[in-house]
This record gives C-alpha cells, structure tokens and sequence, in this order.
C-alpha cells in the first residue's frame, strides 16, 4: 500500500509541476502571499494597502486565512534568497515558488482518495480510477494553479476521513480537523460530522469526542488570531452576510448551474449516486461522506457569496470532492466505462486552463459588462463553453508580446484591463517567462515534457502493481 501511494503521489506532482504556472492570479493567493512575506521580512502579519482590511492602529490585516500563509514561509524565505542569485525581483520569485504548495496538496490527496475508496471496500483497480479521476477529470486539476486555500481543506478533509475510518491514529485527528479549521474556517464542519461518525460505529465516547475536540481547539486558535488582529474574535475577515433567502438559489447554483454547477463542471460525481446505492457493508462510512458533502453545500448556500468569485466551477466545494469521487470505487466493470469516460470529459473541459487563466474570460466579460447573472446561468456564457477560445487569444496576445518587458512593467496598481495585465497577456506555463532569465523556452519545455512523462509511467506503474496483486497466477505476497 505504502508503494502505491508513494507512486501515485509523486506521478500526480510531477504532471502538476509540468504545467505549474509562472505566477499567482487570485487577490485571495497574493493576500495569503503577502502574510507569508511579512512573517519572513518583517515579522508580523500586517499586508499592503488591497490586500486586506484595516485592523488595529489602522494597521492592514489579510481578510484570508493563516495556515497557508504559515505552510508558505520556507518556500518564501527560499525564494527571497533565490531572487538575488538570479536577478529577479523577489515578488516574482516568492509569487512563482509558492505554486508548488497546492500542486504538492492535490498530489497527496490523489492516493488519500485511493484510501478512501478501498476503505469502503472497492476494489483496488477501481480505487486506482477513482484516484485518477479526482486528479485530473474534475475542477481539482485547476486549484494545482493558483494559491487558493481550497486545495489545502481538501486534502486535511480527506485525511480526516482516513483516520476516522481506520480508527487506529486517534491522536493525531486532532491535529488533523484543528488544522482544517485553521485552513478555512468551513472547515469547522469536518470535527463533529466525524465525532458523530465515531460515536456511532464504535460507541466508545472518548474516542469520538477528538475530532470535535480537535476543531474546538482550531476554532479557539482562529478567534485569538482574529483578536490580536482587529480586537474582535469574530471579525474573520469575509463579510458576515448569511441568510436562509440565499439558500434556494445557492443550492441550484452550486449544484446545476451552467456557470458554476458541480454537475457540469465535475460530470463524474453523477456517478457517486450510482455508487451510493452499490455499497453494503460500509454503509456508515458512505452516509458520513454524503454528511460533509451536504453540510457544505448548505453552509455556502447560506452565504451571498456562494459563487466563490471567479472560479472555475463550484470552488468552496472542492474539500468534500475527494471523498464523492472516491465512492466511484465501487462501481462495476461496465460503469466504471462511462466513469472513465466522464473523466475524460472532465479533463478535456479543465485542460485550457492548463496553458492559461480562467480569469481571462472573466476578464473579458467584465469588460464586456457582462453582468454576474448571465454567467452564472446562460449556457452560452458558461466557462465550459468559453475557456478554450480565451485561451486562444491569451496565447495569441502572448505570442506578441515580450515577456521580460511585460515582467517590467509591474505597478503598485492592479492592472484594470488586460490590456495592462501581465499575467493575462503570457501563456500560463512555468517556461515561458524562462527569457527573464536568459534561459532558451526549449530547455524548459523539455523538462515539462519529461516531468509528464515520468509522471504517467508512475501512475501506470501503480495500476500495474495493483493488476499484479490481483493476478491470481501472482506467487509474490502482496506489498
């Protein structure tokens, strides 16, 4: 087991950092950037002006959250070392180096979610499909590209799950679902549908009372950051805006919508449905899979900002992803066609954003004044339908364009169209801001290819070592 994993892992990473991005988008990365950077240059948690909002003494303060910009401090601190060594200013480099984060949490979530599927007893090929399939046939390929906090939640959600279903590392679920909460504050949900779970299947009270406890104490740490911070514990940062009212509209939306539905955008969770109803012994591990993912459909629907922003698909969902999919395993032979078909289909619909920025069609509509209305429900407005084209003339605007000057044209403005965006006007792969270091584009597309390469020959590898345990004429024992 330890081998498979190990060979899923880094087959996922290495296909994820052939297509890392030269940079971060989201207002939401460079904010969690920003904290990261002031922890390592000047000691404390303050941001620049548009990156946060004012605290105490006036002082800015990030409206995201602490524990990526806490993950991210060595990275930072090697980067800003690294910026001297290549004369590169130390905001590309920390922007560029931070990237490897939510490629390496979406890398270990892929055999968490292998682990998953064979603890409700899937078999192992069909945990393999179910692993991949969250990899790269659903919006999860996406968040490997940006700096959000989603991929970090999915995966301490989806080792959560793993230590509550084998029930042997109680400890350390503590740590695991205080964590969550520290990641996002929704993750405050993980604890006590897991308590509940525990309680249920063992009846022992002080074993299912830790992850509870374990958000509790998550919870207690967020409200004293918050209080050292702005003086109230519950000033979080996001606007307070809940409402039943929303919540109609939030569930469709989140669900179907043609903009941001889970359904469109991640096809192969139709077929957790299937799964659902294939599954007879674990039954308790299947409902408390289904718990987290309704309990976090319901608790976004209740926001008005259920849209997650500009996203690719349903975003806020990502951290219950990894377990939905991970019932896939229990298809059989002849659904696990249509499954890997879905996947597919899911990675044909992600893959522009491989080479580009999804935000250059949101870019393109704001300055069409498209309104928010229409792209979340007209088909014809949808990503699905749009993505390739914006990619299209993301690469066309970068082939004539010359990356060192656009790297030179940096403000303490953010860029109001795309015409003075930088990152809109480059492809968005790793290699081609390799000019800025006189470095020739072939040498980093080589290196992209062979990353690619190495990491399909892994994730074929575990396949084989599982089809070679399964082989009834197989004389070696199982590693």
């Amino acid at each position: 087991m330890r081998q498979r994993f190990l060979y899923m892992f880094f087959g996922a990473w290495f296909i994820y950092l052939a297509f890392l991005p030269p940079g971060i988008y989201s207002i939401d990365g460079y904010s969690m950037l920003a904290v990261a950077d002031s922890l390592v240059t000047h000691h404390n948690v303050t941001v620049p002006v548009g990156l946060g909002i004012p605290g105490k003494n006036g002082l800015i303060y990030s409206s995201w959250y602490p524990l990526q910009s806490v993950l991210a401090i060595p990275i930072v601190a090697v980067a800003i070392k690294g910026s001297s060594v290549f004369h590169v200013p130390a905001h590309y480099a920390e922007s560029f180096s931070v990237g490897l984060l939510p490629a390496l949490y979406t890398a270990l979530t892929v055999p968490l979610v292998f682990q998953i599927s064979t603890l409700l007893q899937s078999s192992e090929s069909g945990a393999w499909l179910a692993a991949l399939t969250y990899g790269f046939g659903t919006m999860a390929l996406v968040y490997t590209r940006d700096f959000y906090a989603d991929p970090l939640l999915a995966l301490l959600v989806s080792l959560g799950i793993v230590l509550a279903f084998m029930r042997s590392t109680p400890r350390i679920i503590i740590a695991v679902t205080a964590l969550a909460v520290l990641a996002k504050p929704t993750g405050i949900i993980l604890g006590p549908i897991l308590s509940t779970y525990l309680l249920w299947k063992t009846r022992r009270y002080w074993l299912s009372v830790l992850p509870g406890l374990g958000s509790a104490i998550g919870l207690a740490v967020y409200f004293l950051y918050n209080f050292s911070r702005f003086g109230n514990v519950l000033t979080f940062g996001q606007p307070w805006k809940f409402s039943i009212g929303f919540i109609p509209q939030g569930i469709v939306g989140l669900l179907i919508s043609p903009g941001a539905g889970l359904l469109w955008f991640c096809p192969c969770v139709v077929l957790a449905v299937v799964a659902f109803g294939r599954i007879k012994v674990r039954r308790m591990e299947a409902w408390t899979i289904v718990a987290l993912a309704a309990s976090s459909v319901v608790l976004h629907s209740l926001w008005w900002g259920w849209t997650g922003g500009w996203s690719w698909g349903p975003r806020l969902l990502l951290p219950v992803l990894p377990g939905l999919v991970a019932l896939t395993g229990m298809l059989s032979n002849r659904w696990r066609i249509v499954l890997a078909a879905l996947a597919i289909v899911g990675f044909l619909l992600t893959a522009p954003n491989l080479i580009s920025f999804y935000s250059r069609y949101f870019a393109e509509a704001n300055e069409q004044r498209v309104s928010e209305a229409d792209l979340l429900w007209r088909p014809s407005r949808s990503l699905l339908l749009n993505a390739w084209p914006a990619a299209y003339r993301q690469i066309q605007d970068a082939r004539l364009s010359d990356v060192r000057q656009l790297l030179a044209e940096r403000t303490d403005k953010p860029a109001a169209t795309i015409s003075t965006s930088r990152s809109l006007r480059v492809v968005g792969i790793w290699w081609w801001v390799l000019p800025v270091l006189h470095i020739p584009r072939i040498w980093g597309i080589l290196t992209s290819g062979l990353l690619a390469a190495s990491g399909i020959w892994l994730l074929l590898s575990a396949r084989n070592k599982i089809l070679g345990v399964m082989d009834p004429n197989c004389t070696s024992p199982p590693p």
